[in-house]
């Protein structure tokens, strides 16, 4: 899909850039001084933040966080939080919502038009909600990681954590790396965000290089591939949702030589 600019002005940027019921994501640009929404909870998903740029405060019931560049934040459903941007420079995050349960018509003022229902956004609770220890923040260069062909997979949320929902690593290619086969997943999204280098990829019968801030989703059923045609390292945030495949790097890093695609949905063609 195209972006849809939801909000621009000069304080604040929506856009989002993926809306599906497996996962909605946006990016946003938020301004010193701006804010999230009231603290709230969500009750049937998982809202996970990407920062790009700049610092996102994190305010949970135990305190203020601060994450900087390239972390990765799980808020796991009915844990009460919110965020902002206390500065000093512009903050620029992506935003996942997943399962995606219509967050990109609550953001463009027609979910209850479709849906006749409130969206999955609600007060805290009187309890004070789920245990706040349950929020994950990894960041560059801390979350574990594998290899597997050369390549560096890191893994940032997987199934186990986001109720099956969503799954995100961090790949690093190196240079000159072919990549995979042209495939198709027939039950989940397969998602690139490019961080830093430039790529190739295919997306159905088109392909192109891309580079920094580059985002290419394979929906289900659409043939796609990436390589490295550069002599420098490729980096990019690869979503899965629903998620489980991140789970077949960390077989494929134990036993290189199983046989493993026809168990996690990848299919050559």
């Amino acid at each position: 899909m195209e972006p849809i600019v939801v909000t621009d002005t000069p304080k604040r940027m929506v856009s989002i850039k993926l809306a599906s019921d497996e996962l909605v994501v946006t990016e946003t640009r938020y301004e010193v001084g701006e804010r999230g929404p009231d603290l709230h909870v969500h009750h049937l998903h998982v809202d996970c933040f990407y920062v790009l740029e700049g610092t996102l405060t994190l305010s949970l019931e135990d305190g203020e966080h601060t994450v900087g560049p390239e972390a990765f934040v799980l808020v796991p459903p009915d844990v009460v939080h919110t965020f902002r941007n206390d500065g000093p420079a512009t903050l620029r995050y992506y935003n996942l919502h997943a399962p995606g349960l219509g967050f990109d018509r609550y953001l463009q003022g027609l979910y209850d038009e479709e849906f006749k229902t409130p969206f999955d956004q609600h007060p805290p609770p009187e309890d004070g909600g789920a245990d706040p220890a349950g929020v994950l923040v990894r960041r560059r260069g801390t979350a574990e990681a594998v290899e597997v062909s050369g390549n560096r997979i890191a893994f940032l949320a997987e199934a186990e954590e986001t109720g099956g929902a969503l799954g995100a690593i961090e790949f690093t290619a190196p240079q000159a790396f072919a990549g995979p086969p042209a495939h198709i997943h027939r039950g989940f999204h397969d998602i690139v965000v490019v961080l830093e280098g430039t790529g190739e990829v295919q997306l159905g019968d088109t392909v192109e290089r891309v580079g920094p801030s580059a985002f290419v989703s394979a929906s289900p059923g659409i043939a796609h591939t990436f390589s490295n045609p550069t002599d420098a390292p490729l980096r990019f945030l690869n979503l899965y949702a629903p998620g489980g495949f991140e789970r077949f790097f960390r077989e494929r890093a134990a036993a290189p030589d199983a046989e493993l695609t026809s168990r996690y949905d990848w299919e050559r063609v």
